[in-house]
């Protein structure tokens, strides 16, 4: 009975310090600005601890604080903590033993050149967890107040740990130091690595230059050819095929905005100017809902931002091209610019070459503008624009033609990024995007009335326009959750075909194209979880699309899953699904990679084509050196397109739907990794076993057959070594399974071929002699014979030649196909006459390869 009685005398004796009248001199302060205040002003004690007090977190009184405790509870809301008067003094306590969060949000930026870095680690070593900057270099994570430092990471940079609590309570600023500037920027990329998980790859540009490359010409697309699962259709081609998928079922993306062509020179080359490349992502399965419209894989590439605290250039010249860059701060820390231009150079050699073979040149430009608005906003706009144009005159000596050819085709792409930070868990970026392709080939052709002057003029035209606006929203609730979403408007505008001929002194003949408006909308939710101490992740996500145009309205929910577990010792296991759904289709015949084909949209005939993937991975790591990687897939594909004849941009008719029929496809493998990415020694190993199938109703008498792109085996090798501070030397070896080819159980003379005046019937001419024969083909089932297998040695080495005042130099150096390899680029039926007829050789299959050893040499110079 005496406790109880003695507690009330000491609360009523002590209950006049929190009601001791107090009038702030502000409305806003700091949480330590007004706890000093109060001590100054009524003299009380105030004790409290700084570890799990936030003393320079800003705060705001409501205006109707009259006394201490008024105010200190205002002050100390949502934190955890409260007062309590105890023998004539304030303490600030913790209401229950439960750790209480604050969160710290900012960007990651590198120190010299003030650029965000993307895919940071932000890591609490209290709590073991963290956060991954994002593509704006932007992350968010939450930290006890337990917490004294964090740390922050990134391969190529210096950890730099920061010390808590803060001083101030704002959003931050990281700035990394790159790691071993000199060989990093000026030799080899060293500090450049490859963020790899299962069905995802990072590749930061740098290490595009770690291994040889066709006459000295760095591609992105070729490097990520490196590792499994990724390979290509031709010898040295940049097109990407991706577990037995087509070309046109990989989303390209620049800067956010979709790419309908990416090669040069018959494919030998990107689009993308490795000197303007920053970072480019590979997803081939479990992927982010954020991403939909095509079905094998998303490659996603970001440019380069522009350096904010000073100008600097470069310039490489290699025997097929001459690139620049110049970037630089137009307002120091506000806003930065960069320009890079590459033109080639194959066209600039005249004489015997151009002469045998026609003309050929291309440029690049990328240009991009950096402008910081505040600490919370930031626009970015971007510029492409490519073009390719190609002259084949009918003099040639290498393939006398009859007619002169021109091809002429250009990509135009402008992104408007605006980013902005509502609150240190929400992220948000919204963009307005424009694209174009269009592709324009013409003939000149001597059969008119007057032989020896071009009488007839033909011009075909094909043509995609796309303009776009799109969000995406990053909410990070907790360290454990990440919600994503968002979504966007595309208005398409398709002319798959549009021919014109003319008569000399005759009248113009013209097919305009058919046109097609659409709108395609998109919608999108992830939540991220990670659970049992980040022991298990998941990933829920659902991507919604839909395709509306006069005559048919398609829509589509596609569900995304992926599910990983951690193991002790850095090795984790991990399953995904995936439903993709594409609107638009490439129909597309021929063996090389020009922009012959057709993009067209669905109809009311044609479907859109559905991927249903599965995969399975397993991933061990040995320290930051050593990775080992495992994957299981298997991608049913439903309703995907095909020709049962060839397409191309003179073939505008209305009836092209009834040309294109669906099917399905069945693609499965198993893809592996062995990888070294630290030391004087990198390398990669990488080996893929697939197959790929195709089933159409029309072909084949419906059974199975090998698509054309069926590989049963990958492998690659690639293997560089530092000799010593600025030298390095480097080696790859890449092998492929032969493609599949129809080859004719039989062949069988066309005799009434002969019989028809000057060799025509039902409108064909023999290319050839007019004496000589026709053949007929009997098949009796698609894809039975496989081509030679591909396969060759590159070697290069990299040099710093030192430098003077603030210019450096690198000289690259290296041979292709070391051992002369006759790899089979275009394989095909032909028959071979005299020039006076008297001779005719017999049909054969004749294989014509494109390269044998080729060395290089290019010089960079850097300021």
């Amino acid at each position: 009975m005496l406790a109880p009685a003695a507690v009330l005398r000491a609360q009523s004796k002590e209950a006049p310090i929190l009601q001791q009248s107090y009038t702030p001199p502000a409305r806003e302060g700091s949480i330590l600005f007004f706890i000093q205040d109060i001590q100054r002003q009524t003299g009380i004690s105030i004790s409290y601890s700084s570890s799990f007090l936030h003393l320079n977190k800003k705060v705001q009184l409501t205006g109707s604080e009259h006394n201490t405790g008024q105010v200190l509870n205002t002050i100390l809301q949502g934190t955890g903590i409260q007062a309590a008067a105890i023998n004539g003094k304030i303490f600030l306590l913790r209401e229950s033993s439960q750790t209480q969060y604050y969160t710290i949000s900012g960007f990651i930026k590198e120190e010299n050149s003030k650029e965000v870095i993307i895919g940071a680690s932000v890591y609490d070593p209290v709590t073991r967890r963290g956060a991954v900057s994002n593509a704006y270099g932007f992350f968010s994570v939450q930290v006890p107040d337990s917490c004294t430092s964090i740390i922050f990471s990134h391969v190529g940079y210096e950890t730099y740990m920061l010390q808590l609590p803060l001083s101030e309570y704002r959003q931050m600023e990281v700035y990394m130091q790159p790691r071993n500037p000199l060989q990093t920027v000026v030799v080899n990329g060293e500090q450049d690595s490859v963020t790899l998980q299962a069905g995802f790859i990072r590749m930061p540009i740098g290490y595009v230059s770690n291994f040889p490359a066709l006459l000295g010409e760095k591609d992105v697309l070729k490097s990520l050819q490196l590792y499994p699962g990724a390979s290509s259709s031709l010898e040295s081609s940049s097109n990407l095929l991706v577990r037995g998928g087509n070309a046109d079922q990989n989303l390209y993306l620049l800067d956010g905005v979709p790419l309908y062509h990416t090669g040069h020179l018959f494919g030998l080359f990107s689009v993308f100017n490795g000197d303007a490349v920053k970072d480019v992502s590979l997803y081939k399965d479990a992927f982010p809902s954020r991403y939909g419209g095509r079905l094998s894989s998303v490659v996603d590439i970001r440019t380069r931002d522009g350096n904010m605290k000073e100008w600097h250039g470069k310039a490489t010249l290699s025997p097929v091209s001459l690139s620049t860059e110049l970037e630089g701060p137009l307002v120091k820390d506000k806003s930065a610019m960069f320009l890079s231009f590459r033109r080639s150079l194959v066209d600039a050699y005249g004489g015997q070459v151009t002469h045998q073979y026609g003309k050929y040149a291309l440029y690049d430009l990328n240009f991009k503008l950096n402008q910081l608005i505040d600490n919370k906003n930031r626009i970015y706009l971007s510029f492409y624009k490519g073009q390719d144009n190609m002259t084949i005159p009918r003099d040639n000596s290498v393939f006398p033609l009859l007619d002169d050819y021109k091809f002429a085709w250009s990509n135009i792409t402008a992104a408007l990024k605006w980013t902005r930070v509502i609150s240190p868990k929400v992220f948000t970026n919204t963009t307005a995007t424009y694209s174009r392709f269009y592709n324009l080939f013409s003939q000149r052709s001597d059969f008119g009335p007057l032989s020896g002057q071009p009488a007839i003029n033909g011009k075909g035209v094909s043509r995609v326009r796309d303009v776009a606006l799109h969000n995406e929203t990053e909410y990070t609730i907790s360290n454990i959750q990440k919600l994503s979403f968002g979504g966007g408007y595309t208005y398409h505008n398709f002319a798959p075909t549009a021919y014109s001929s003319n008569l000399d002194g005759g009248d113009a003949i013209q097919r305009p194209a058919p046109k097609y408006y659409m709108s395609e909308f998109s919608l999108y939710g992830e939540d991220e979880l990670r659970l049992f101490d980040d022991r298990l992740t998941l990933r829920p996500g659902l991507h919604f699309g839909a395709l509306a145009q006069s005559g048919s309205f398609y829509s589509s929910l596609q569900p995304r899953l992926m599910i990983r577990w951690d193991f002790p010792k850095q090795q984790y296991v991990q399953a995904s699904f995936a439903h993709m759904t594409q609107f638009i289709h490439q129909l597309t015949t021929p063996v090389i990679n020009l922009p012959t084909d057709l993009w067209v949209p669905s109809t009311e005939n044609i479907k859109p084509e559905n991927a249903f993937s599965y995969s399975l991975s397993y991933q061990k790591q040995w320290g930051t050196s050593w990775r080992f990687n495992v994957n299981l897939y298997y991608k049913l594909l439903k309703d995907i397109v095909t020709t049962n004849t060839v397409l191309n941009i003179f073939d505008n008719s209305d009836l092209w739907e009834k040309k294109v029929i669906s099917g399905n496809g069945y693609n499965y493998g198993s893809e592996l990794l062995l990888e070294k990415n630290m030391g004087r020694l990198t390398g990669i190993f990488g080996y893929t076993l697939s197959w790929a199938w195709r089933e159409f109703r029309s072909f084949n008498a419906g059974k199975m057959y090998p698509f054309k792109e069926d590989r049963r085996h990958n492998l690659s090798l690639a293997l560089k070594y530092r000799m010593k501070p600025g030298w390095s030397i480097s080696a790859s070896w890449k092998f492929s399974s032969g493609a599949p080819f129809t080859l004719p159980a039989q062949i069988f003379p066309d005799y009434d071929w002969g019989r028809n005046i000057n060799g025509k019937l039902d409108g064909r001419a023999s290319p050839f002699a007019y004496t000589q024969l026709n053949y007929l083909p009997f098949i009796t089932r698609l894809n039975n014979f496989r081509l030679n297998p591909v396969h060759h040695l590159d070697l290069g080495t990299t040099i710093y030649l030192g430098s003077t005042r603030s210019i450096r130099h690198t000289l690259t150096a290296g041979v292709y196909n070391v051992y002369s390899r006759s790899n089979p680029f275009i394989v095909s039926y032909d028959q071979f006459v005299t020039s006076l007829d008297s001779e005719i050789y017999p049909l054969q299959l004749y294989q014509y390869s494109l390269f044998r050893t080729l060395p290089y040499i290019s010089y960079t110079l850097k300021f």
